[in-house]
């Protein structure tokens, strides 16, 4: 531990002196599981359409933003800085969702009346791209609208505590991080169907424990730690669903061999 504290700050060293995107780069790789923490805090707070994954990947950008502007001669500690960085983020990306709440249910009255007259003049159910032609918008246009709509009218922040939720983002910067061994997109979209299908039936508390211990790498402690619960809880509801799990999918597989 002492040996990976010492690496860590020879990168920060190195890189509040030089800035390279590569060393950058490493220090978000560590500070990773800071993101993956706050995102399953906020999970159990937001409306079920708003996915872990997505509460994420606004975390990183906050993560980014975190590593970029941490200057140590203010003498805060990184994580509580980053922290407060990731949570900004998450909150800036869900302003953006409810401030885009009227057009969504526009689009959505328009989508529906272009699709009863492809249905008339067609005679069978239009495609997504005969509507968005009909509606006179592109088809990532209509897909980015479509998903927005799919997330939920409205995102309630109030349901969010924070001790400060007053830092807005300054710029709408991005990842800009190329990384040759990056995972196929289509593993992950493929990994995300696995879990949606395993976790069917599952309230969110039993889903975020197997994500969190499968899928992120986090102890059964530090679990307990990010849902509020005693580790030997934890493991409880890690215990019960696994037994579930291996009755459903007992009974499935029955099923298909009959």
């Amino acid at each position: 531990m002492k040996s990976l504290r010492c690496d860590v700050a020879s990168v920060w060293k190195r890189y509040l002196k030089a800035r390279h995107i590569e060393l950058r780069n490493k220090l978000i790789e560590h500070y990773r599981p800071l993101v993956h923490m706050q995102a399953a805090r906020l999970a159990q707070k937001l409306p079920a359409q708003i996915s872990y994954d997505e509460i994420c990947s606004a975390g990183y950008d906050g993560l980014l933003e975190a590593v970029e502007a941490y200057d140590p001669c203010h003498k805060a500690k990184f994580e509580t800085f980053c922290q407060q960085r990731i949570h900004g983020a998450v909150m800036d990306w869900l302003r953006a969702l409810d401030g885009q709440s009227r057009t969504v249910r526009s689009f959505e009255k328009q989508r529906m009346h272009c699709k009863e007259i492809l249905d008339s003049a067609l005679g069978r159910p239009p495609t997504n791209a005969e509507i968005a032609q009909q509606m006179g918008v592109t088809t990532d246009r209509f897909a980015e609208l479509s998903r927005l709509s799919r997330l939920g009218h409205e995102v309630h922040l109030s349901a969010i505590q924070s001790d400060d939720d007053g830092y807005h983002r300054g710029s709408p910067g991005g990842w800009d991080i190329g990384d040759a061994n990056a995972v196929d997109p289509s593993q992950r979209v493929s990994r995300q169907m696995l879990t949606d299908y395993i976790a069917r039936g599952l309230n969110r508390e039993e889903r975020l424990v197997l994500v969190l211990y499968y899928t992120e790498g986090l102890t059964m402690a530090e679990i307990g730690l990010v849902l509020d619960l005693s580790e030997s809880r934890v493991s409880q509801i890690h215990k019960d669903v696994i037994t579930r799990l291996r009755r459903r999918f007992k009974n499935e597989a029955a099923e298909l061999v009959a």
